[in-house]
């Protein structure tokens, strides 16, 4: 009976009245295994437009509401300018949704010239207004303590590393200027070089010998002072690129 009664005392202890009183919000952004974030860094070389949308995941902690409530949400950068590099959602895209627990604030971003040879960064952050206040600001998990607060967007068109299925025994060592050159002259979707069963061996070999071609091609044009693909010079050396280095 004293079990009983304990267990009676500590549902009451819960005071569910009082976390109806809670109305707070946070960014709750999520990686693979379920590892909260406080960034996202993407890049444009696996897009096919020029447009890229990133949804940003707002977190209710209390109770819902049964009307829309406006979020105050603040986007600065030091080198990125909105219009020109990325398009804010207006105000209808900054609510929390009447009997919702959660929405997503998108960030347009957009492809600039710019982005081929510098990293922008966008900063989102969190203020409290009448229908919200800020009572989670970080999270510590096993490695790290993660702002749920502040939220970063970098984003570029440029490579940190190979993609997945790129096989440099038949395609070479990797480089920017050889990807954009085989993904415009072949029409190839850049995704697919994300992906092994799409891009298989034979049909890697198939793009070795068709590039090989264009690039002899071309380059024999520039040699005769012909008009050429301009593409096929790698920025690095100044000279055509070459198949298998």
């Amino acid at each position: 009976m004293a079990a009983t009664a304990m267990a009676a005392n500590g549902c009451v202890e819960r005071h569910p009245e009082v976390f109806g009183d809670i109305s707070a919000i946070y960014f709750n952004n999520r990686a693979q295994g379920n590892t909260l974030c406080d960034s996202t860094d993407v890049t444009f070389i696996y897009e096919s437009e020029d447009r890229m949308e990133v949804p940003v995941t707002v977190q209710l902690l209390g109770r819902t509401a049964d009307y829309d409530r406006p979020v105050e949400i603040s986007v600065s950068s030091l080198n990125a300018e909105e219009g020109t590099d990325f398009i804010l959602p207006d105000k209808e895209g900054t609510v929390l949704p009447a009997g919702e627990t959660s929405f997503s604030y998108v960030v347009t971003l957009l492809r600039t010239d710019a982005l081929q040879h510098e990293k922008k960064e966008i900063r989102l952050e969190l203020h409290p207004n009448e229908h919200f206040t800020l009572s989670v600001t970080e999270i510590g998990q096993t490695t790290d303590t993660v702002s749920t607060l502040l939220y970063r967007i970098l984003f570029s068109d440029m490579f940190t590393e190979a993609p997945a299925a790129w096989d440099s025994s038949i395609l070479g060592a990797f480089s920017q200027a050889k990807f954009e050159l085989i993904c415009d002259v072949l029409d190839i979707d850049p995704a697919d070089f994300n992906d092994a069963a799409v891009m298989t061996l034979p049909r890697q070999m198939f793009i070795y010998n068709e590039i090989s071609d264009y690039i002899e091609t071309e380059t024999e044009k520039m040699e005769n002072g012909e008009p050429y693909d301009s593409q096929i010079i790698d920025p690095a050396t100044g000279k055509p690129i070459a198949f298998p280095n």
